[in-house]
């Protein structure tokens, strides 16, 4: 059974969520955050292979998407402190018997840090294509330099503009400047620091105890696998698996959502056997 909800954050926002819920009580649950300026609708079919068996899943629109739409700036800091949290309030999420939580990209950043920060309390977690954003992870000099300028450039456009225009110029999507400020900070620093949020996500990161996995992707364009080693050594040296799906078209940072959603649905499985 699906249906779509939406839940109140404490400061007004009606965030959007999708559920697929599986039979009989007590199921558990899995929830799901998608990544920087992705709408939820995209991983339909990712989130239907997740919901096999007798799982419940809990898909989460992020703020500025269809299904959560709202005016006015916010960052990451509103989406791990509010956000998260109205959704773990969820009777479908208090009553689980597990509750695993599962991010794409900027969404696993997000799992990571609000989960450091002791805001929300999964049993395990686990981060699909999620690494660092810093340039020095990037393999070669000439592809540091690249991504350095794109940096750059997004602090630039968002700091002249006011917001970031993704939706124009293939990244993103449109988006407030606080968002853009929160992802190129830890871009240009390798660490976390939330725009007007004084708490120290780094050091919280370093003493995570929370099982957790990190996927990295074959043929991600985006975070490769040394970006994803130094994010999991950040987060207390999570577990790390790769996916490279045989046969096919080639993957890439967003299209394994829809062409091999079965192969990282069954790494993911795998390690919860392991646990």
């Amino acid at each position: 059974m699906r249906g779509d909800n939406t839940v109140l954050a404490d400061d007004g926002h009606r965030v959007g969520y999708q559920v697929r819920k599986a039979p009989g009580e007590r199921s558990p649950v899995l929830v799901f955050l998608p990544a920087l300026g992705v709408p939820l609708s995209y991983y339909s079919r990712l989130l239907d292979v997740l919901a096999g068996g007798d799982r419940t899943v809990i898909g989460v629109e992020h703020r500025g998407q269809p299904m959560s739409p709202i005016r006015g700036r916010f960052g990451y800091a509103d989406m791990v402190r509010r956000d998260l949290p109205a959704v773990f309030a969820l009777p479908e999420v208090r009553e689980a018997s597990h509750v695993l939580l599962v991010g794409h990209s900027m969404g696993g950043a997000l799992a990571l840090l609000s989960t450091a920060a002791g805001l929300v309390a999964p049993d395990a977690l686990v981060t699909i294509a999620t690494g660092t954003s810093w340039c020095g992870a990037e393999f070669g000099a000439w592809r540091r330099i690249r991504r350095f300028a794109a940096i750059r450039t997004v602090r630039g456009v968002t700091r002249m503009l006011g917001y970031w225009p993704g939706h124009r110029l293939g990244f993103a999507g449109r988006q407030p400047s606080t968002v853009m400020r929160d992802w190129a900070y830890e871009a240009s620093h390798g660490r976390f620091r939330l725009h007007r949020d004084p708490f120290d996500y780094e050091a919280a990161l370093a003493t995570l105890t929370t099982p957790r996995l990190m996927l990295g992707i074959e043929g991600d364009d985006l975070i490769n696998p040394r970006a994803v080693a130094l994010l999991a050594r950040r987060a207390a040296g999570a577990d790390r698996a790769h996916v490279a799906p045989a046969g096919g078209p080639r993957m890439n940072h967003f299209s394994w959502a829809r062409h091999a959603p079965a192969e990282v649905a069954g790494s993911i499985d795998r390690w919860l056997v392991g646990l």
